[in-house]
């Protein structure tokens, strides 16, 4: 079972159980779906920025509410919907509350699709606001309680990961290459590209918060090793196919410079040379592996550096 799956429904459930039961004991809210499409969409797996969405879905509830009001004193029916839409969305997008732009839409098509819709009115607009500032309340204090998340220590788990996988293939096809072991199994890239992409998104949701989320961004060089972690992407997926197909092609025949020149510490200063290695690489192979290889190494050099500033 997936456990982010199971905690999100628990968060999900109780913060619709204690929205209920506060809908029930004050008996003020008189369309209870309000406070629980509130709850829903604040509740987002995939929603890092929980208080300024349920800023923009409160916004975009009042947007909603008010302009439906005053095109529905002008028109109504579906053609009221559709004039009041119109105005809505370039307004909220306009203003920067793009997160309560499904919230605006919602508001819009319940408050002139209800059957008394006719009843719309000032006080009408402010109580539904009220009833979704509930939901919005409700969802965001379950979710600072239950399993909050910790969007560095992600940050750092992924980055650590990556390192560990990272190294432990250099180690594997150092040894093989040396005539010291077996080559490891063959890399899988949608592994690597998916917490790559994982990784930059943690990032932009932390950019998107303001100075002080930006600023302990820079403070730990994270834009830094991203932009490190995606040139070592492409280098490291061209040295693993080159090692393998080296492999394939060799047989048992090592190659022991190679070997040695991927896992060297201190790290080399000088290209790979291959010429006198005593193998049957042809002069392509053989450029390609120096070239590739060469570039991969001094990369990584670069990332086991500001690994090194950083934990200090």
């Amino acid at each position: 079972m997936d456990r982010n799956l199971l905690r999100q429904s628990l968060r999900l459930g109780l913060s619709i159980l204690i929205t209920c039961a506060i809908a029930q004991h004050f008996q003020r809210i008189t369309y209870l779906w309000y406070p629980l499409l509130a709850v829903n969409l604040v509740v987002d797996d995939q929603d890092e920025n929980s208080l300024r969405a349920a800023r923009g879905r409160l916004l975009g509830t009042v947007t909603g509410g008010l302009i439906t009001f005053l095109v529905h004193s002008i028109m109504a029916g579906w053609i009221g919907i559709l004039v009041s839409l119109l105005i809505s969305i370039p307004l909220l997008r306009r203003l920067g509350w793009t997160s309560g732009l499904s919230t605006a839409v919602t508001v819009t098509v319940m408050f002139l699709g209800i059957h008394e819709y006719a009843t719309l009115s000032w006080d009408y607009v402010f109580n539904r606001s009220i009833d979704t500032l509930v939901g919005i309340i409700v969802a965001l204090v379950m979710g600072r309680l239950l399993w909050p998340k910790n969007r560095l220590a992600r940050m750092q788990s992924l980055h650590e990961q990556l390192t560990d996988l990272l190294e432990t293939r250099i180690q594997a096809h150092s040894l093989a290459l040396q005539g010291r072991g077996s080559p490891p199994p063959e890399i899988q890239p949608a592994v690597i590209t998916k917490q790559l992409l994982e990784l930059q998104r943690l990032i932009n949701v932390e950019l998107s918060l303001g100075p002080r989320h930006v600023q302990r961004l820079d403070r730990d060089h994270w834009r830094q090793r991203l932009s490190l972690w995606r040139c070592q992407q492409v280098r490291w997926l061209l040295v693993e196919r080159l090692i393998e197909r080296l492999h394939r092609d060799e047989g048992a025949e090592y190659l022991p410079a190679l070997g040695k020149y991927l896992a060297q510490q201190p790290a080399p200063r000088s290209r790979l040379n291959l010429n006198n290695c005593g193998t049957r690489l042809s002069l392509s192979q053989r450029i390609a592996l120096e070239e590739q290889v060469t570039r991969f190494r001094r990369v990584l050099t670069c990332q086991q550096l500001l690994n090194a500033e950083h934990s200090r």
